[in-house]
């Protein structure tokens, strides 16, 4: 675009923090609803019924923490420039 055109408030932080919280957070949330789906119920045993919870919640939280900590490493070492 032209000089005067439209820039994007995103800062390089927020761009490559928001790369690595999906690199992170897809192959964990893919494991375990692999896990999740691949584990039956034995008969005569108690059947983890919460486990989707666990599934969800967990990657989220996790990309979420690298997500910011890549985005506060990023900011910082570009105002150091």
């Amino acid at each position: 675009m032209a000089e005067h055109g439209y820039r994007s408030p995103a800062t390089i932080g927020g761009k490559i923090g928001c790369v690595a919280a999906a690199l992170v957070g897809g192959p964990i949330f893919a494991f375990l609803l692999l896990a999740a789906a691949l584990g039956d119920c034995v008969q005569d045993e108690r059947c983890l019924t919460q486990s989707m919870l666990f599934v969800f919640l967990f990657p989220a939280v996790i990309a979420v923490i690298v997500g910011l900590a890549v985005r506060w490493l990023i900011n910082r070492l570009a105002a150091k420039r």
